[in-house]
């Protein structure tokens, strides 16, 4: 009876533990001058950036990881020349409705987020 007790709120701690960052989803551009148009963030720890030429093959393919409670690193590989590496950064607000992506201290375009869509 105790291990029944002890295995149902170890795996209630895992369930609270493991809710999804907010930079997780779909991201829209805001502007048409925004460096990437779509940005599409998944749960398993990948993201893919699309431009409006490419918008059904990405142009940089990503891995991320949570950076703080509202922002995550993305370490990311062209598409097309899989020699050239970018790091970026999303920050997201409060609200988990808005984001800036960001290149060191550049901002490369603000984003609202969007329910993800499949390529």
């Amino acid at each position: 009876m105790f291990e029944k007790k002890i295995l149902i709120l170890f795996s209630a701690m895992l369930v609270v533990a493991c809710s999804p960052h907010p930079g997780a989803g779909g991201w829209r551009a805001n502007s048409a001058d925004a460096a990437f148009e779509r940005l599409e963030i998944r749960y398993d720890g990948r993201a893919d950036f699309y431009t409006r030429a490419t918008d059904k093959t990405a142009a940089w393919r990503c891995f991320w990881a949570g950076v703080d409670n509202h922002a995550i690193g993305l370490k990311c590989i062209n598409a097309t020349d899989t020699t050239m590496e970018r790091q970026f950064q999303l920050a997201v607000d409060a609200g988990g409705h808005k984001a800036v992506l960001k290149q060191g201290e550049n901002a490369l375009g603000q984003y609202a987020w969007q329910p993800p869509t499949d390529p």
